[in-house]
């Protein structure tokens, strides 16, 4: 344990010595600094006319959703909600919300509206003019719209029924909450997950890689400490470095958005913010799961990056494919008709970026019992890891120094 100790500091101290890792780290800091903050200072136009900063207009919606707070979704609300945007006028040359009626009578109920034009699948159009409000005619069609949702997704009877049987648990009339600190960093989740495993994969592409290029791993390897122990302590570093350079990124954009937008609505049912999830979880709540599991796919591309940098003695290698395999995730998806592979392509690190593969349709049944996409990506992610770093011990150990 003393020998492994000392191998460890050492690596950290490797580590840490490399300009490209303090370089990568503060980028990262920087540019997540001003995803939080450039609404301070962006400007909201409506028709090419400036209204104010983005957060200002933030803040005006945010007092109006307020007012709204604990009030049930319910017949008496939505009849509000419809007659306030029935003032609008039809068929106008602008965008409805340059319009004064929707100013004065529309925007303090905007929330409710988004909420009803969301969870139904109604247009706005239709929502605005033709639409009756009912609440059991809105509850109507927003099981018809989760059906629909869950064909489209290849879903099987089992699956349905079992998601049919979370919506149920979800307490209706929804109780309205203003959730706008939530929303923010639901909306910053894609970006901080590319940003973390980036800086991930740049940092530890090198860590077994250099003693290779720099031609002194016959010095390195050589040493009584043995090939296992320094093995071991590679991994460490690398598995030290995603999770607490992620926690340090977590802690900077909880604190700065709630501080800027506000704690309410940690009990807000997560509905507001994706409205075809049927999970029975709270905007705060699905929050911290989704940021665990980001914390987690973390460590996992750190053990990926590591072992495959030793598999292909390359770091330069294993940053180009770990940067492609991230990007390919940005622009392809796998076409839900082909079920089995596009669970899969939804459920790697980099593509489980997004809240709704987290919070998505899939499932995995075991023994009768469906487990969630939050509930068994993490499982999964752990023993894939263990894998990983015992497939890369033999081949790390059984490496020899070849003449140069």
């Amino acid at each position: 344990m003393k020998h492994f100790r000392i191998l460890y500091r050492y690596e950290w101290k490797k580590l840490l010595g490399k300009k490209i890792v303090w370089i990568s780290f503060l980028l990262v800091f920087f540019m997540l600094a001003l995803a939080v903050f450039s609404p301070l200072f962006g400007g909201y136009y409506i028709e090419g006319k400036y209204m104010g900063t983005t957060y200002e207009m933030d803040q005006v919606d945010k007092a109006y959703a307020q007012a709204l707070n604990g009030r049930e979704i319910d017949q008496t609300l939505m009849e509000e909600t419809i007659a306030a945007y029935r003032n609008i006028p039809q068929n106008l040359d602008i965008h409805y919300m340059a319009t004064d009626e929707f100013q004065k009578y529309a925007r303090p109920y905007s929330e409710i509206f988004i909420f009803l034009r969301r969870m139904s699948g109604m247009t706005t159009s239709e929502l605005m003019y033709s639409w009756e409000p009912n609440y059991d005619d809105f509850a109507a069609k927003r099981q018809t719209y989760l059906q629909s949702y869950r064909k489209e997704a290849r879903l099987s009877a089992g699956e349905t029924d079992f998601w049919q049987a979370r919506e149920a648990t979800i307490k209706t009339p929804y109780v309205y909450e203003e959730h706008g600190g939530y929303s923010h960093l639901l909306s910053y989740y894609q970006t901080f997950g590319f940003f973390v495993l980036m800086l991930t994969a740049i940092c530890l592409s090198g860590i077994f890689t250099d003693e290779h290029t720099r031609k002194t791993d016959q010095i390195v390897l050589c040493s009584p400490l043995g090939k296992t122990a320094l093995y071991s302590a590679k991994i460490a570093v690398g598995i030290s470095f995603a999770a607490l350079s992620t926690a340090l990124y977590l802690v900077f954009l909880f604190l700065s958005t709630l501080c800027l937008y506000g704690l309410e609505g940690y009990q807000a049912p997560y509905q507001f913010l994706d409205a075809l999830s049927s999970d029975p979880v709270s905007c705060g709540q699905a929050l911290l799961i989704a940021y665990g599991i980001l914390f987690i796919a973390a460590v996992v591309i750190s053990v990926f990056v590591m072992v495959l940098s030793e598999l292909l003695r390359s770091g330069i290698a294993t940053l180009a494919i770990s940067t492609g395999l991230l990007l390919l995730s940005m622009i392809f998806t796998v076409p839900k008709q082909y079920r089995v592979f596009s669970q899969i392509w939804d459920w790697l690190p980099w593509s489980f970026l997004s809240p709704l593969n987290v919070f998505g349709n899939y499932t995995v049944s075991v023994f009768g019992h469906y487990f969630t996409p939050w509930q068994a990506v993490p499982v999964i992610y752990l023993a894939v890891s263990v894998i990983i770093v015992l497939i890369g011990k033999p081949v790390y150990q059984r490496f020899q120094v070849s003449g140069r």
